[in-house]
């Protein structure tokens, strides 16, 4: 009998040194790893109401998330994701509101999780407002965030410029933003860091806002790159994807600010 209960004594305390040793030996990374999550807003590009060279009509209507070269077309976000290596679609929702006409949410591997928003065409204006609301939001101090615009650059047109004046101002806070669309170095980083965000990935010229620069930056801010090295992986593969040289595709993403811009490439 007395036997019997020191072995169950001995057993338990040795449990609990394992359990003490092992959990004591993982690093903190480990036991305390913060989620991680990217939000992205998409303009779909728009034939009649963006001041854009007119696409393809089939691939040009902001009404029509199915075929839009921004979101369904081969290099889309919800198409080129749901394919790319890596990643799964986790569910998509159609017609969230009048504006939001789809949302897909992505995973890359068990490191990262995405949600893409898919705005009418008609309504970059509100794409782009929410798009800075988003910056000028605090991360949660549990979650590691970044927030992504992808469209045309609405703010080169005049049409949209009386938006600027309700862009929101905060202290830095160094949310992590990136705006794949044209000259965005030129018209959005003085808003995003008046916003309190860190733009650590925008372009220097023209371009062509495809989906496989996202998800070159989304691997690099899962694995904790730098803004050097996630403006690299967005060369990389623009340079990839459009045929162009490495040293090209670098001053897309401001390696070389004086370069003669790039025309956009739709295949």
């Amino acid at each position: 009998m007395k036997l019997n209960c020191l072995l169950k004594i001995i057993n338990r305390r040795s449990i609990y040194l394992f359990s003490t040793l092992f959990f004591t030996a993982l690093p903190a990374y480990v036991t305390a790893m913060p989620s991680t999550h990217i939000s992205v807003i998409v303009s779909l590009v728009d034939n009649e109401s963006q001041g854009i060279v007119p696409v393809p009509a089939k691939i040009g209507n902001g009404d029509d998330p199915h075929n839009n070269l921004y979101w369904g077309a081969a290099y889309g976000v919800k198409t080129f994701l749901s394919k790319a290596n890596g990643w799964r679609n986790l569910g998509c929702e159609k017609d969230i509101n009048d504006t939001i006409m789809e949302r897909c949410q992505f995973a890359w591997k068990d490191n990262l999780t995405v949600t893409a928003d898919a705005y009418r065409g008609s309504r970059i204006d509100q794409a782009i407002l929410d798009f800075m609301q988003q910056a000028a939001t605090p991360p949660n101090a549990a979650t590691r965030e970044m927030v992504v615009f992808i469209g045309h650059d609405g703010l080169m047109d005049e049409q949209n410029q009386p938006i600027i004046e309700r862009f929101p101002k905060h202290a830095g806070h160094d949310k992590q933003a990136v705006v794949l669309a044209c000259m965005s170095e030129e018209f959005f980083s003085e808003h995003l860091l008046a916003a309190g965000a860190k733009p650590v990935v925008t372009t220097y010229s023209f371009m062509a806002p495809e989906a496989y620069v996202l998800e070159a930056v989304a691997r690099g801010f899962a694995n904790q790159a730098s803004e050097t090295e996630l403006r690299n992986s967005a060369s990389a593969a623009y340079a990839k994807y459009q045929r162009i040289s490495v040293k090209a595709g670098k001053s897309v993403f401001g390696a070389n600010a004086h370069t003669k811009p790039l025309r956009l490439s739709l295949r």
